[in-house]
C-alpha cells in the first residue's frame, strides 16, 4: 500500500539546516545512500522551493537511489548573454549534497539570445559556441573544486561529475523548428571539447536514440549524426550514450512488436554504433509507463509497478555489462503528468514501493 508523505516545508528547511550543520560541525561525510549506484531517479525538483525540493529528494535517498537526473535549462540560467541566475541550481545541489546524491545535469534548451526564436517552442543556438560556454560554465560552477563548493565552504562537497548533452534532440518538441542529426552532432562536438579541456574527467552523455518514427521525430536521426562526424564519435569527448526507452503499453520483456517500439530497441542503438566504431556505455536516462488505461499506450498502477520492476532487473541483469545507470521517470510534486510515481493527492504510486523493493536487494 503507497503511504502517504507530504512533508511540511517548515519541516523539510529545519531538516537542512539540520544536515548542513551537522556536516559542518563534525567534519564527517554524510553516509552514502543504500542501494544501487545504478538506478536513479528522473526529477524535477530543480523548479521547486529548496524545502520542498529537499523533502521530496530525501524521500528517494531514503530508498537507497543514488542519481537523480535534473534540468539544467540554459534559457533560464542565462536568461541574457552573460548574465548568470544561478538561484535554482544552486539550492538543488546544496541539497544534493546534503543528501549525498549525485546529479547528472541534463544542459538544454537555448534561450532566445541563443536560437533567434523568441515565440513558445525549444530550440537550439544558431551558434554551437555559445552552448559550449553555458556548459563549460556549469562544469566549472558544479564540478570538483568548483566555484560552488569553494564558495559554500559548510557543504560536503558533492560535485557534478555526468552533464547530458540536450534532452531528446531527436523530436522537434525539443529541437526545433525539426531535428537535425548534423546540427546535434556540432553542438556535442563544441560542449565537449570546451569542458573535456580543463575537466576530462566529468563524463559526457550524448543522445543516441532510435526512436519510432512518427510527426516530429527525426526520421534516421541518429544515423545522420554518426555519419556528421565519426571522427567524434569514436574519440574519448563523448563518454556514453544516453537513450529514452519508452514502449507505449508494452512489457519492457516484449519481443513480439517492432523493435523500434520496445523496450530493447537500445540493442538498435549498440549495433549502429559498433558499425560506426563509436561503442560506448549506456546510460538510460529515461524509461516509465503513463498510469491513464484509457489513454492510448495507458496501463494500470499495478501494471506499471510490475513493468518498472521488470525494467529494473532486465536493466541490472542481463543488460548488466551494457547499461551504467538508469532512471526512471518521474518523481515529483503531483502533476497531470500521467509518468508522475506521485498520485494528485500526493501519495505514492506502487512503482515507487516496487522500486524500493528492487534497490533492497540489488548490489
Amino acid at each position: 500500500m503507497a503511504l502517504r508523505w507530504p512533508i511540511h516545508t517548515a519541516v523539510a528547511a529545519a531538516l537542512i539546516l539540520a544536515a548542513g550543520a551537522a556536516s559542518a560541525a563534525t567534519g564527517v561525510r554524510p553516509a552514502e545512500p543504500a542501494g544501487s549506484d545504478r538506478i536513479g531517479i528522473s526529477t524535477s525538483t530543480v523548479w521547486l522551493p529548496q524545502a520542498e525540493g529537499y523533502a521530496y529528494l530525501q524521500r528517494a535517498r531514503d530508498i537507497g537511489i543514488g542519481w537523480v537526473r535534473e534540468g539544467f535549462n540554459w534559457n533560464s540560467l542565462e536568461p541574457a548573454r552573460g548574465s548568470f541566475s544561478w538561484r535554482r541550481t544552486d539550492a538543488l545541489m546544496a541539497n544534493a549534497a546534503r543528501l549525498r546524491l549525485h546529479v547528472l545535469a541534463v544542459a538544454t534548451y537555448a534561450p532566445a539570445w541563443a536560437s533567434g526564436y523568441s515565440g513558445p517552442g525549444k530550440y537550439p543556438p544558431r551558434d554551437p559556441a555559445d552552448y559550449a560556454r553555458f556548459v563549460k560554465r556549469v562544469a566549472d560552477r558544479y564540478g570538483r573544486n568548483g566555484v560552488f563548493w569553494r564558495t559554500h565552504r559548510r557543504l560536503v562537497p558533492m560535485p557534478l561529475t555526468a552533464i547530458e548533452l540536450w534532452n531528446e534532440p531527436w523530436l522537434a518538441r525539443f529541437w526545433g523548428p525539426a531535428p537535425d542529426g548534423a546540427a546535434y552532432a556540432r553542438l556535442v562536438r563544441a560542449a565537449a571539447a570546451a569542458v573535456k579541456s580543463t575537466r576530462p574527467g566529468i563524463e559526457l552523455l550524448a543522445s543516441g536514440d532510435i526512436p519510432e518514427e512518427s510527426a516530429g521525430v527525426g526520421k534516421d536521426w541518429f544515423v545522420s549524426a554518426l555519419r556528421a562526424d565519426p571522427a567524434l564519435w569514436r574519440s574519448r569527448l563523448v563518454d556514453a550514450w544516453s537513450v529514452h526507452l519508452y514502449c507505449h503499453e508494452l512489457s519492457p520483456l516484449d519481443t513480439t512488436a517492432s523493435q523500434r517500439a520496445r523496450f530493447d530497441r537500445l540493442l538498435l542503438t549498440r549495433a549502429l554504433a559498433r558499425q560506426a566504431a563509436a561503442d560506448k556505455p549506456f546510460w538510460i536516462t529515461e524509461f516509465g509507463w503513463q498510469t491513464e488505461p484509457a489513454v492510448d499506450g495507458g496501463v494500470s498502477e499495478d501494471t506499471q509497478a510490475q513493468y518498472v520492476h521488470d525494467a529494473l532487473v532486465k536493466i541490472d541483469t542481463g543488460w548488466r555489462s551494457v547499461v551504467r545507470r538508469s532512471f526512471v521517470y518521474t518523481w515529483t510534486r503531483p502533476s497531470p503528468d500521467p509518468y508522475n510515481l506521485v498520485r494528485p493527492d500526493g501519495t505514492a504510486r506502487p512503482a515507487w514501493d516496487s522500486i524500493r523493493a528492487f534497490l533492497a536487494t540489488a548490489n
